[in-house]
C-alpha cells in the first residue's frame, strides 16, 4: 500500500516537470496504480472488520474481492493501448495536457480515478463507523482522521492536476505524508486495535448479553484488585482477552464494560495505570533512567512511553521528573 501510494505520488510529481516527458513511458500504468489504491484499502479494512471474511476460505475471499479490481484492469488495458502510439506523439499529448485543462482522455482518466479513490475512502470510513456502532466498540478519532485524509489529499492532488498548480500538489502530498505518520502513531498508541475489534466481533454473536448491575459491581472490584494489587498492566504483552479473564467476563462484555462503564478503551485504561505508576517511580527511584521506568510499568518502547505520558501529563517524563524534583517541598 505504501509503495503503491509513493510510486503514484512520484509520477504525479514528474508530470509537473517537462524534463520527464523525454521518456513518456515513465507514466505507463499511472492511473492503474491510482485506481488500485481504493480496492487495496477496501480489502484491508474489510479483512480487519468484516466478520464473514475471517471464516471464509481464500478462494471465497478472492471471489469477493476481484470485482473491485475491474476498474484497475480496464485502466491497464486502456493505458497499454494509449502508449502504443509513437513516442513523439505521446510527448506532444502529455505536453499539451500539462499546459491547460481540456476534456481529453488523460484528464477524463484522472477524473474517474480521483472519484474512485475518494469513494473507497468514504466507504471504508462508513464500514468502520457501522461496525463500531453495531458491536458497541469505541471509535478512535485518529482512525477517522486517517480514513478522511485520503479524500482531502485526493482533492488537492486532483485539483493540482486540473489547474496545473504545483502548490496544490504539494499540499496533497503533505496530506499523504501525514497519513503515513498518523498510521505510525496509531500503531504505537494502539498496536492491536483492529485485532481487538476483530476479536470482539468474532465473539459477539455467541455472547451478546448485557451486563447486570451485580456483574458491574463485581467487575469494578476485580478491576481494582488486578490493577492496584496484582499490577497486571506491567505486562507489556497484556491483551483484552487477558483482562477479560481477570474480570470473569466474555470479550464482548469486557468491551461493553470498558466503553460504557469506564468510558475508555482497553489501551486508554491500561496506559492510565502505567502513567500513574510512572509518575511515582520517576520521583521515588531517581537512580533509574526514564526508559527503565517506562519498561518497568509496561511500555515496550521509548516512543510509546513518551507519547502516552505527554498525552496524560502534558510534559515528557524527563521534564516531569526535573520539574517535580526542583520544586520546593510543601510546608
Amino acid at each position: 500500500m505504501t509503495f503503491l501510494t509513493g510510486a503514484t505520488l512520484l509520477r504525479y510529481a514528474w508530470y509537473f516537470d517537462r524534463l520527464y516527458f523525454i521518456s513518456p513511458y515513465l507514466f505507463l500504468f499511472l492511473y492503474t496504480g491510482v485506481s488500485s489504491v481504493g480496492p487495496v484499502l477496501w480489502s484491508y479494512v474489510n479483512s480487519r472488520l468484516v466478520e464473514e471474511w475471517e471464516e471464509a476460505d481464500l478462494s471465497f475471499s478472492v471471489r469477493r474481492q476481484w470485482p473491485h479490481l475491474i476498474p484497475a484492469v480496464l485502466f491497464a488495458f486502456s493505458e497499454i493501448l494509449f502508449f502504443t502510439q509513437d513516442s513523439e506523439r505521446l510527448r506532444e499529448l502529455m505536453s499539451s495536457s500539462q499546459k491547460e485543462f481540456s476534456l481529453d482522455w488523460i484528464h477524463l482518466a484522472a477524473i474517474l480515478a480521483s472519484i474512485q479513490v475518494s469513494s473507497y475512502s468514504v466507504a471504508c470510513l462508513w464500514i468502520y463507523h457501522k461496525v463500531s456502532r453495531k458491536y458497541e466498540i469505541y471509535e478512535l478519532k485518529l482512525v477517522w482522521v486517517v480514513l478522511l485524509l485520503p479524500v482531502v489529499a485526493n482533492s488537492f492532488i486532483g485539483a493540482a492536476f486540473f489547474l496545473k498548480n504545483m502548490f496544490l500538489f504539494e499540499l496533497g502530498a503533505g496530506c499523504v505524508s501525514m497519513i503515513l505518520v498518523l498510521m505510525f502513531v496509531l500503531r504505537e498508541r494502539n498496536p492491536d486495535f483492529f485485532d481487538e475489534m476483530r476479536t470482539v466481533i468474532r465473539n459477539s454473536k455467541y455472547q451478546n448479553t448485557a451486563l447486570l448491575p451485580q456483574e458491574i459491581k463485581q467487575a469494578d472490584e476485580k478491576l481494582r484488585r488486578i490493577m492496584e494489587e496484582e499490577f497486571v498492566y506491567r505486562d507489556s504483552e497484556l491483551r483484552l482477552g487477558d483482562l477479560a479473564a481477570g474480570l470473569g467476563l466474555s470479550l464482548h462484555q469486557t468491551s461493553r464494560y470498558l466503553n460504557e462503564i469506564q468510558r475508555m478503551t482497553f489501551y486508554e485504561l491500561i496506559n492510565r495505570y502505567r502513567v500513574q505508576e510512572a509518575c511515582k517511580l520517576l520521583l521515588s527511584q531517581a537512580d533509574k533512567s526514564v526508559l527503565e521506568v517506562g519498561f518497568e510499568v509496561g511500555f515496550n518502547s521509548k516512543s510509546a512511553f513518551n507519547s502516552q505520558f505527554v498525552r496524560a501529563m502534558g510534559v515528557s517524563p524527563g521534564i516531569y521528573r526535573k520539574n517535580k524534583s526542583s520544586s520546593p517541598p510543601k510546608t
